[in-house]
């Protein structure tokens, strides 16, 4: 093996989720405080999955079957860690505290780059003009870029400034009605 074939200067310097979190922070700047990028920690699956519901959950759950299945030995082999780092994206609104809107689901083992990101279905068309929702980024620079992308679309600039108004109409109704008025009993 020749050794010349590798590097060893630092190229992707953070990790997605740092840098998810710096992009983010432009959010809160721009929007005086009103609209908040967040990115916490996620257990939930990231893809569309089914499930079944009513009664043919239930008589499954009861029902003691025997199936074959088969194994692919695949799986066995590659990349083996019990590391992994799953986070969703979401914003939140001032004055509306029961809200938040779910931007993208990231996700990567012990490796931080390839990440998968899954976006949402406005998001991914902004960012690729294609409704594919799940990307695998290879670098931090690729990841900053789609970001970029995203987070500086005509869609979403056009939707955060539909929360800055929600929020400002909330703001107006505390101050036209705030709740220390207590109501009298006549």
């Amino acid at each position: 093996m020749d050794k010349a074939k590798f590097t060893f200067e630092l190229i992707d310097k953070y990790t997605p989720e740092d840098v998810i979190k710096k992009s983010l922070i432009q959010i809160e700047e721009a929007t005086q405080g009103y609209v908040i990028g967040n990115i916490e920690e996620y257990s939930g699956p990231i893809c569309s999955y089914t499930k079944q519901t009513g009664l043919a959950a239930t008589l499954s759950s009861l029902q003691a079957k025997s199936e074959t299945v088969t194994v692919n030995i695949q799986d066995d082999l590659g990349e083996q860690s019990k590391e992994n780092h799953r986070y969703e994206v979401f914003l939140t609104v001032k004055g509306l505290e029961h809200y938040r809107y779910r931007m993208m689901f990231v996700d990567y083992g012990a490796i931080s780059y390839p990440v998968t990101i899954v976006l949402n279905e406005m998001l991914a068309i902004e960012y690729s003009g294609k409704r594919n929702d799940t990307y695998y980024i290879d670098s931090m620079k690729e990841l900053e870029n789609m970001l970029d992308v995203v987070i500086n679309s005509d869609s979403m600039i056009s939707f955060i400034q539909k929360l800055i108004d929600e929020s400002l109409r909330q703001e107006r109704l505390q101050k036209l009605n705030p709740k220390d008025e207590t109501m009298s009993d006549e």
